[in-house]
């Protein structure tokens, strides 16, 4: 999970709500080994979920012009 929240914020550093919505939420799993029980790892990956669905919200309302002018060029 951490890996992936990662990944995800170095792709859109260009974007400070999405660094520092990814960064709250890395904070929340940060010294975390593993999940305490059952059920609070079907809260972590609830709330994984619901981070994910605020990032797509943040990414679509983007108007198209200025996602493509910030997207490098491919190689």
């Amino acid at each position: 999970m951490r890996r992936q929240l990662t990944a995800l914020r170095s792709q859109h550093s260009d974007n400070l709500a999405i660094a520092s919505l990814l960064n709250r939420f890395l904070v929340k799993v940060a010294f975390l080994s593993e999940p305490k029980d059952p059920e609070h790892e079907q809260y972590l990956r609830s709330k994984f979920a619901q981070t994910l669905k605020k990032v797509e919200a943040i990414t679509s309302r983007r108007p198209a012009a200025k996602r493509s002018a910030t997207m490098k060029p491919p190689k």
